[in-house]
Protein backbone atom coordinates (compact mmCIF):
# COMPACT_ATOMS: atom_id res chain seq x y z
CA UNK A 1 0.00 0.00 0.00
CA UNK A 2 1.42 3.47 -0.70
CA UNK A 3 2.94 5.41 2.09
CA UNK A 4 0.56 8.08 1.05
CA UNK A 5 -2.47 6.66 1.33
CA UNK A 6 -1.29 4.63 4.64
CA UNK A 7 -1.07 8.26 6.11
CA UNK A 8 -4.53 9.01 4.86
CA UNK A 9 -6.22 5.89 6.51
CA UNK A 10 -4.10 6.31 9.89
CA UNK A 11 -5.13 10.36 9.77
CA UNK A 12 -8.78 9.14 9.80
CA UNK A 13 -9.16 6.28 11.92
CA UNK A 14 -6.60 8.03 14.34
CA UNK A 15 -8.45 11.38 14.40
CA UNK A 16 -12.66 10.35 13.88
CA UNK A 17 -12.30 7.11 16.34
CA UNK A 18 -15.48 6.68 18.00
CA UNK A 19 -15.30 8.47 21.48
CA UNK A 20 -16.83 5.71 23.72
CA UNK A 21 -14.06 3.44 22.75
CA UNK A 22 -11.53 6.25 24.95
CA UNK A 23 -14.08 5.93 27.76
CA UNK A 24 -13.87 1.83 27.74
CA UNK A 25 -9.78 2.63 27.66
CA UNK A 26 -10.92 4.22 30.52
CA UNK A 27 -12.16 2.07 32.56
CA UNK A 28 -15.63 1.56 31.34
CA UNK A 29 -17.48 -1.73 31.02
CA UNK A 30 -16.74 -2.57 26.90
CA UNK A 31 -18.41 -4.15 24.63
CA UNK A 32 -17.60 -7.85 24.14
CA UNK A 33 -17.86 -11.08 22.35
CA UNK A 34 -16.71 -14.15 21.69
CA UNK A 35 -16.39 -14.16 17.98
CA UNK A 36 -14.07 -11.46 16.11
CA UNK A 37 -16.55 -11.86 13.36
CA UNK A 38 -19.31 -9.49 12.38
CA UNK A 39 -20.92 -12.24 10.74
CA UNK A 40 -20.79 -14.70 13.85
CA UNK A 41 -20.51 -12.04 16.51
CA UNK A 42 -22.81 -11.87 19.02
CA UNK A 43 -22.14 -8.50 21.22
CA UNK A 44 -22.18 -9.14 24.75
CA UNK A 45 -22.82 -5.69 26.82
CA UNK A 46 -25.64 -4.92 29.74
CA UNK A 47 -27.20 -7.02 31.58
CA UNK A 48 -25.01 -9.66 29.60
CA UNK A 49 -21.57 -10.12 30.71
CA UNK A 50 -18.28 -12.21 29.77
CA UNK A 51 -17.22 -14.55 32.96
CA UNK A 52 -14.10 -13.67 34.26
CA UNK A 53 -13.46 -11.39 31.65
CA UNK A 54 -15.50 -7.99 32.64
CA UNK A 55 -15.84 -6.45 36.25
CA UNK A 56 -18.55 -7.88 38.29
CA UNK A 57 -20.48 -4.70 37.92
CA UNK A 58 -20.36 -4.61 33.70
CA UNK A 59 -23.86 -7.13 34.64
CA UNK A 60 -26.78 -8.00 35.95
CA UNK A 61 -26.76 -11.06 38.55
CA UNK A 62 -27.71 -14.13 36.24
CA UNK A 63 -26.69 -12.66 33.03
CA UNK A 64 -23.30 -14.51 32.82
CA UNK A 65 -22.08 -16.08 29.28
CA UNK A 66 -19.12 -17.47 28.39
CA UNK A 67 -16.78 -19.36 25.49
CA UNK A 68 -17.16 -22.27 24.40
CA UNK A 69 -13.65 -23.95 24.90
CA UNK A 70 -14.61 -26.28 21.98
CA UNK A 71 -15.74 -23.74 19.72
CA UNK A 72 -14.27 -19.94 20.72
CA UNK A 73 -16.81 -18.70 18.39
CA UNK A 74 -19.87 -19.65 20.22
CA UNK A 75 -21.37 -17.80 23.22
CA UNK A 76 -22.90 -20.18 26.28
CA UNK A 77 -25.52 -19.52 28.42
CA UNK A 78 -25.48 -21.55 31.44
CA UNK A 79 -29.24 -22.56 33.50
CA UNK A 80 -29.07 -23.32 36.71
CA UNK A 81 -31.19 -26.25 36.50
CA UNK A 82 -30.02 -26.71 32.92
CA UNK A 83 -26.70 -26.25 31.89
CA UNK A 84 -25.45 -24.98 28.97
CA UNK A 85 -26.61 -24.03 25.94
CA UNK A 86 -26.02 -21.67 22.83
CA UNK A 87 -26.53 -18.55 22.36
CA UNK A 88 -27.58 -17.95 18.85
CA UNK A 89 -28.71 -14.14 19.51
CA UNK A 90 -29.62 -11.39 22.22
CA UNK A 91 -31.79 -9.11 20.93
CA UNK A 92 -31.49 -5.81 23.32
CA UNK A 93 -34.31 -3.85 22.30
CA UNK A 94 -36.91 -6.28 22.70
CA UNK A 95 -35.27 -8.22 25.81
CA UNK A 96 -35.03 -11.70 23.86
CA UNK A 97 -32.77 -14.37 23.79
CA UNK A 98 -32.48 -16.74 21.74
CA UNK A 99 -30.51 -20.27 22.65
CA UNK A 100 -30.14 -23.78 21.65
CA UNK A 101 -28.94 -27.24 22.67
CA UNK A 102 -25.17 -28.20 22.10
CA UNK A 103 -26.23 -31.54 21.49
CA UNK A 104 -29.01 -30.00 18.64
CA UNK A 105 -31.89 -31.98 20.02
CA UNK A 106 -33.65 -30.06 22.60
CA UNK A 107 -36.91 -32.62 22.34
CA UNK A 108 -34.57 -34.89 23.88
CA UNK A 109 -34.28 -32.97 26.66
CA UNK A 110 -37.95 -32.02 27.11
CA UNK A 111 -38.73 -36.04 26.91
CA UNK A 112 -36.03 -36.52 29.69
CA UNK A 113 -37.26 -33.23 31.94
CA UNK A 114 -33.75 -31.81 31.58
CA UNK A 115 -34.91 -28.25 31.01
CA UNK A 116 -35.87 -25.80 33.48
CA UNK A 117 -35.41 -22.10 33.71
CA UNK A 118 -35.77 -21.98 38.12
CA UNK A 119 -33.46 -20.19 39.53
CA UNK A 120 -33.00 -18.04 36.03
CA UNK A 121 -33.98 -14.39 34.93
CA UNK A 122 -35.13 -15.63 32.29
CA UNK A 123 -39.32 -16.92 31.27
CA UNK A 124 -40.85 -18.27 28.38
CA UNK A 125 -42.44 -16.08 25.85
CA UNK A 126 -45.75 -17.71 25.01
CA UNK A 127 -45.59 -20.42 27.53
CA UNK A 128 -45.93 -24.02 27.93
CA UNK A 129 -47.63 -26.94 26.86
CA UNK A 130 -47.92 -30.44 27.50
CA UNK A 131 -46.87 -32.56 24.68
CA UNK A 132 -47.12 -36.35 24.15
CA UNK A 133 -44.28 -38.48 23.00
CA UNK A 134 -44.59 -41.48 20.47
CA UNK A 135 -42.40 -44.51 19.62
CA UNK A 136 -43.51 -45.46 15.82
CA UNK A 137 -42.86 -47.96 13.78
CA UNK A 138 -41.04 -46.06 11.29
CA UNK A 139 -43.91 -46.97 8.21
CA UNK A 140 -46.58 -46.01 10.01
CA UNK A 141 -47.83 -42.93 8.05
CA UNK A 142 -48.92 -40.19 10.85
CA UNK A 143 -49.38 -35.99 10.72
CA UNK A 144 -46.62 -35.26 12.42
CA UNK A 145 -43.03 -35.23 11.21
CA UNK A 146 -40.57 -37.31 13.31
CA UNK A 147 -37.90 -35.52 15.57
CA UNK A 148 -35.10 -36.86 13.56
CA UNK A 149 -32.50 -36.21 16.37
CA UNK A 150 -34.52 -39.07 18.45
CA UNK A 151 -35.65 -41.13 15.18
CA UNK A 152 -33.52 -43.74 13.62
CA UNK A 153 -34.14 -46.30 10.46
CA UNK A 154 -36.18 -48.69 12.26
CA UNK A 155 -38.78 -45.88 14.28
CA UNK A 156 -39.62 -42.77 14.88
CA UNK A 157 -40.76 -40.49 17.35
CA UNK A 158 -43.50 -37.70 17.48
CA UNK A 159 -44.78 -35.09 19.60
CA UNK A 160 -47.92 -34.49 19.57
CA UNK A 161 -49.83 -32.10 21.61
CA UNK A 162 -51.62 -34.07 24.58
CA UNK A 163 -54.80 -32.51 24.50
CA UNK A 164 -55.10 -34.00 20.98
CA UNK A 165 -53.71 -37.57 21.77
CA UNK A 166 -56.73 -39.21 21.68
CA UNK A 167 -57.78 -38.11 18.21
CA UNK A 168 -54.19 -38.24 16.43
CA UNK A 169 -52.14 -40.77 18.02
CA UNK A 170 -51.99 -43.86 15.54
CA UNK A 171 -52.69 -46.86 17.47
CA UNK A 172 -49.31 -48.62 16.14
CA UNK A 173 -47.43 -45.77 18.49
CA UNK A 174 -46.80 -46.51 22.11
CA UNK A 175 -46.57 -43.81 24.34
CA UNK A 176 -43.27 -42.67 25.49
CA UNK A 177 -43.82 -40.17 28.07
CA UNK A 178 -45.03 -36.36 28.28
CA UNK A 179 -43.43 -32.96 28.94
CA UNK A 180 -44.00 -29.87 29.05
CA UNK A 181 -42.74 -28.05 25.83
CA UNK A 182 -42.43 -24.22 25.39
CA UNK A 183 -44.87 -23.19 22.53
CA UNK A 184 -42.38 -20.96 20.94
CA UNK A 185 -39.80 -23.96 20.76
CA UNK A 186 -39.13 -27.01 18.57
CA UNK A 187 -43.06 -27.37 18.15
CA UNK A 188 -45.51 -25.06 16.10
CA UNK A 189 -49.23 -24.79 17.46
CA UNK A 190 -50.58 -27.38 14.85
CA UNK A 191 -48.68 -29.78 16.32
CA UNK A 192 -46.04 -30.65 13.85
CA UNK A 193 -42.26 -30.86 14.69
CA UNK A 194 -40.67 -28.11 12.41
CA UNK A 195 -36.88 -29.10 13.60
CA UNK A 196 -36.20 -25.83 14.76
CA UNK A 197 -34.35 -26.66 17.74
CA UNK A 198 -34.00 -23.37 19.34
CA UNK A 199 -36.42 -21.24 20.97
CA UNK A 200 -36.57 -17.32 22.65
CA UNK A 201 -36.49 -16.65 26.40
CA UNK A 202 -37.52 -13.09 27.72
CA UNK A 203 -36.21 -10.85 30.64
CA UNK A 204 -37.85 -8.26 32.29
CA UNK A 205 -35.45 -7.51 34.76
CA UNK A 206 -33.65 -5.19 34.15
CA UNK A 207 -35.56 -2.92 31.85
CA UNK A 208 -32.88 -1.18 29.64
CA UNK A 209 -35.65 -0.59 26.95
CA UNK A 210 -35.84 2.61 26.69
CA UNK A 211 -32.21 3.54 27.04
CA UNK A 212 -31.51 0.81 24.07
CA UNK A 213 -34.49 2.98 21.90
CA UNK A 214 -32.55 6.13 22.61
CA UNK A 215 -29.04 4.90 21.44
CA UNK A 216 -27.17 5.02 24.95
CA UNK A 217 -25.60 2.70 27.46
CA UNK A 218 -27.45 1.04 29.79
CA UNK A 219 -25.73 0.08 33.32
CA UNK A 220 -25.12 0.57 37.34
CA UNK A 221 -25.62 3.92 38.24
CA UNK A 222 -22.04 3.32 40.87
CA UNK A 223 -20.54 0.28 41.85
CA UNK A 224 -22.71 0.14 44.45
CA UNK A 225 -26.27 1.43 44.09
CA UNK A 226 -28.25 -1.56 42.10
CA UNK A 227 -30.36 1.75 40.25
CA UNK A 228 -30.13 1.73 36.85
CA UNK A 229 -28.84 4.54 34.52
CA UNK A 230 -28.89 5.74 30.74
CA UNK A 231 -25.70 7.12 29.63
CA UNK A 232 -24.28 8.93 26.22
CA UNK A 233 -21.96 6.63 24.35
CA UNK A 234 -20.26 10.02 23.81
CA UNK A 235 -19.62 10.91 27.65
CA UNK A 236 -16.24 11.20 28.30
CA UNK A 237 -14.33 11.05 31.64
CA UNK A 238 -11.76 14.04 31.26
CA UNK A 239 -14.95 16.46 31.03
CA UNK A 240 -15.26 16.96 27.48
CA UNK A 241 -18.39 16.55 25.69
CA UNK A 242 -17.95 14.28 22.63
CA UNK A 243 -17.96 16.86 20.17
CA UNK A 244 -15.26 19.16 21.24
CA UNK A 245 -13.20 16.26 21.58
CA UNK A 246 -13.65 15.22 17.80
CA UNK A 247 -13.10 18.88 17.03
CA UNK A 248 -9.94 19.55 19.24
CA UNK A 249 -8.60 16.38 17.59
CA UNK A 250 -9.73 17.54 14.15
CA UNK A 251 -8.09 20.91 14.62
CA UNK A 252 -4.53 19.53 15.85
CA UNK A 253 -4.37 17.63 12.95
CA UNK A 254 -5.17 19.54 9.97
CA UNK A 255 -2.93 22.18 12.26
CA UNK A 256 0.23 19.51 12.35
CA UNK A 257 -0.63 18.88 8.59
CA UNK A 258 -0.39 22.64 7.52
CA UNK A 259 2.82 22.89 9.54
CA UNK A 260 4.87 20.27 8.11
CA UNK A 261 3.66 21.75 4.75
CA UNK A 262 4.85 24.73 4.66
CA UNK A 263 8.21 23.61 6.25
CA UNK A 264 8.52 21.88 3.38
CA UNK A 265 7.94 24.42 0.98
CA UNK A 266 10.13 26.67 2.96
CA UNK A 267 13.07 24.17 2.65
CA UNK A 268 12.11 24.38 -1.16
CA UNK A 269 12.55 27.95 -1.52
CA UNK A 270 15.42 28.06 -0.05
CA UNK A 271 17.47 26.00 -1.72
CA UNK A 272 16.42 27.55 -4.82
CA UNK A 273 17.58 30.95 -3.32
CA UNK A 274 21.48 29.41 -3.43
CA UNK A 275 20.91 27.73 -7.50
CA UNK A 276 23.01 29.91 -10.00
CA UNK A 277 20.94 32.05 -12.15
CA UNK A 278 21.02 30.04 -15.04
CA UNK A 279 19.33 27.61 -12.95
CA UNK A 280 16.89 29.74 -11.93
CA UNK A 281 15.57 30.95 -14.73
CA UNK A 282 14.87 27.23 -16.04
CA UNK A 283 13.03 26.28 -12.90
CA UNK A 284 10.92 29.48 -14.07
CA UNK A 285 10.11 28.22 -17.07
CA UNK A 286 9.00 24.66 -16.35
CA UNK A 287 5.49 24.26 -15.58
CA UNK A 288 3.86 24.31 -12.36
CA UNK A 289 4.37 20.70 -10.41
CA UNK A 290 1.10 19.81 -8.97
CA UNK A 291 0.98 17.31 -6.11
CA UNK A 292 -2.77 15.86 -4.81
CA UNK A 293 -2.43 14.54 -1.41
CA UNK A 294 -5.70 12.75 -1.21
CA UNK A 295 -6.76 8.74 -2.47
CA UNK A 296 -8.14 8.59 -6.21
CA UNK A 297 -11.56 7.30 -6.75
CA UNK A 298 -10.98 3.65 -7.56
CA UNK A 299 -8.90 3.39 -3.92
CA UNK A 300 -11.99 4.92 -2.12
CA UNK A 301 -14.36 2.61 -4.07
CA UNK A 302 -12.74 -0.38 -2.88
CA UNK A 303 -13.67 0.09 0.46
CA UNK A 304 -16.96 -2.09 1.08
CA UNK A 305 -20.16 -0.44 1.67
CA UNK A 306 -22.98 -1.42 3.37
CA UNK A 307 -26.28 -0.16 3.17
CA UNK A 308 -29.00 -0.01 6.31
CA UNK A 309 -32.19 -1.87 5.99
CA UNK A 310 -35.70 -0.78 7.15
CA UNK A 311 -35.53 -2.43 10.62
CA UNK A 312 -32.42 0.08 11.10
CA UNK A 313 -29.94 -3.42 12.39
CA UNK A 314 -26.25 -1.86 12.28
CA UNK A 315 -23.48 -4.08 11.90
CA UNK A 316 -22.11 -2.83 15.21
CA UNK A 317 -25.41 -1.58 17.78
CA UNK A 318 -23.28 0.83 19.40
CA UNK A 319 -21.73 2.75 15.91
CA UNK A 320 -25.35 4.20 15.61
CA UNK A 321 -23.30 7.97 14.53
CA UNK A 322 -21.21 8.77 11.94
CA UNK A 323 -18.18 10.00 13.78
CA UNK A 324 -17.41 12.43 10.59
CA UNK A 325 -20.73 14.40 10.69
CA UNK A 326 -22.18 13.71 13.99
CA UNK A 327 -25.06 12.56 12.44
CA UNK A 328 -27.24 9.26 13.61
CA UNK A 329 -27.59 7.09 11.26
CA UNK A 330 -30.98 5.92 9.44
CA UNK A 331 -32.68 3.35 7.61
CA UNK A 332 -31.40 2.72 4.02
CA UNK A 333 -28.14 4.99 3.98
CA UNK A 334 -25.37 3.76 2.75
CA UNK A 335 -22.15 3.29 4.89
CA UNK A 336 -18.63 2.72 4.09
CA UNK A 337 -16.10 0.82 6.36
CA UNK A 338 -12.64 1.72 6.60
CA UNK A 339 -10.78 -1.85 6.64
CA UNK A 340 -7.85 -0.47 8.30
CA UNK A 341 -9.50 0.12 11.85
CA UNK A 342 -12.63 -1.24 11.01
CA UNK A 343 -15.11 1.76 11.81
CA UNK A 344 -18.03 2.94 9.68
CA UNK A 345 -19.06 5.71 8.36
CA UNK A 346 -21.46 7.89 6.08
CA UNK A 347 -20.79 6.80 2.67
CA UNK A 348 -20.57 10.19 1.31
CA UNK A 349 -18.90 11.72 4.47
CA UNK A 350 -15.83 9.14 3.86
CA UNK A 351 -15.46 9.47 0.44
CA UNK A 352 -15.59 13.19 0.69
CA UNK A 353 -12.91 13.44 3.47
CA UNK A 354 -11.02 11.05 1.44
CA UNK A 355 -10.64 12.91 -1.22
CA UNK A 356 -10.91 16.41 -0.13
CA UNK A 357 -10.10 16.80 3.32
CA UNK A 358 -6.28 16.13 3.17
CA UNK A 359 -6.33 17.40 -0.51
CA UNK A 360 -3.19 20.26 -1.30
CA UNK A 361 -2.70 22.05 -4.51
CA UNK A 362 0.89 23.25 -4.16
CA UNK A 363 2.80 25.06 -7.32
CA UNK A 364 6.39 24.72 -6.99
Amino acid sequence: MPTLQILIIFLLCFFFIPDHIGTVSAGACAESSCSSSYISSIPIKFPFQLKTLEPSRCGYEGFDVSCNKSNHSQTLLTLPSSGDFIVQGIYYLRQRLVIADPANCLPRRFLEHDFSLIGSPFSFIHGLENYTFLNCSYQVETSHESISCLSNKLYKVIGVPSKSINFSAPSLCSVISTALVPLSGSFESDGRDMLNYYFELAWDVPDCRFCEQSGNVCGFKDGKSSELKCSSIYSSKKGLSGIAKYAFMAFTGIMAIIFILTLVLRLRDSDRAHQPMTELSTVTDRQPLVIRIGLDDATIESYPKTQLGESWELPKPNDNTCPICLSTYKPKETLRTISECNHYFHASCADEWLRHSLSEILKL
